[in-house]
């Protein structure tokens, strides 16, 4: 099953805490798809610890994908430079409405 998640939460908040959990129960079987919106672009910067723990949990999948919006990046002061390699930006947010209509068989927002 594709799943989607979209996150909005920083890594500070108990809605990040809640998102981990779900992803640790279903990235092993599950194809996973992480889309970072708003607040939820500080959760993949290098040095973090808490993104680094994030990181270690989607190891254990080979097909998880990171998407973040480039709008949302800037309206923080960030750019692309700053976030893990491993993940990819759209431009903006009708795109990865788009990609999550066409792709995703169950959504998860925090």
């Amino acid at each position: 099953m594709k799943l989607g998640f979209i996150l909005t939460k920083t890594p500070s908040e108990e809605g990040f805490r809640t998102f981990l959990r779900f992803l640790e129960i279903y990235i092993a079987n599950d194809d996973v798809s992480i889309y970072l919106l708003g607040n939820g672009v500080y959760c993949f910067i290098e040095g973090q610890s808490k993104s680094q723990r994030l990181m270690n949990i989607l190891q254990k999948s080979k097909t998880s994908k990171i998407y973040a919006c480039l709008d949302d990046l800037k309206a923080r002061g960030l750019n692309a430079n700053k976030l893990f390699d491993y993940v990819e930006s759209f431009e903006t947010y009708d795109k990865i409405v788009l990609d999550i209509m066409e792709n995703m068989d169950q959504v998860f927002s925090f």
